[in-house]
């Protein structure tokens, strides 16, 4: 995480770490909310001058473009890699992909809540993050999905229904930790809880899947 700077000269474009300034403008972005957040803000809290962000990123929302990208490429990366793996059977690969999707949301929390800021609005910022990440993987879950219901082993779901229990439902602990705490849940949980939250949220829509009894 790049820490708030306090009075004295901003970085250079030398001394720029583009990760941690990313990763601290997910932060920043999660804290207020895209209209919430000024640019000049943003530069204080990320220690750097007005004019290289500008320079670099060429404006707030092509800074907010590239931070989402920063995040979210190592969940896309994740889901595509199991999509795809041929060996994989289609319910383990679409189990192991709530896993990972869960785990990601403990390591991102801030992700998940700029999108409860963003998926409220018509924007460019919700759109890109739709038609970047989303839409691009639906197709390959949705073969997969498809041919477990052709097989008689799940029932058929929405997949927007889908979608919103593994993202929203799954991360929700970790994006509302104030939450989470006051319901019994751990405040820092360790990476062992991470893995067991992960791995009960992908039992139960497993189990949801599964077809009714006739």
């Amino acid at each position: 995480m790049v820490q708030t700077r306090g009075r004295g000269r901003p970085r250079s474009g030398a001394e720029l770490e583009v990760g941690p300034l990313l990763q601290a403008a997910l932060e920043a972005f999660a804290a207020k909310g895209y209209d919430g957040m000024s640019v000049r803000e943003l530069s204080r809290r990320l220690g750097v001058s007005h004019a290289l962000l500008t320079a670099r990123f060429g404006s707030k929302e092509g800074l907010w473009f590239a931070a989402m990208e920063h995040a979210l490429t190592v969940s896309e990366r994740s889901w595509r890699q199991l999509a795809v793996e041929p060996a994989l059977d289609d319910l383990e690969a679409l189990r192991r992909a709530v896993v990972a999707q869960v785990m990601f949301a403990a390591s991102h929390p801030e992700v998940l809540r700029i999108m409860s800021h963003e998926g409220a609005i018509d924007s460019p910022r919700i759109r890109y993050v739709v038609d970047h990440f989303v839409n691009p993987l639906r197709p390959l879950v949705e073969q997969r999905m498809r041919r477990l219901v052709a097989a008689g082993r799940i029932r058929e779901m929405p997949y927007a229904t889908l979608h919103y229990l593994v993202v929203q439902g799954g991360g929700a602990p970790y994006a509302s930790p104030v939450e989470t705490a006051l319901l019994g849940g751990p405040e820092q949980p360790s990476e062992d809880e991470i893995r067991r939250h992960a791995e009960a949220v992908a039992d139960l829509i497993v189990a949801g899947l599964a077809p009714r009894p006739s």
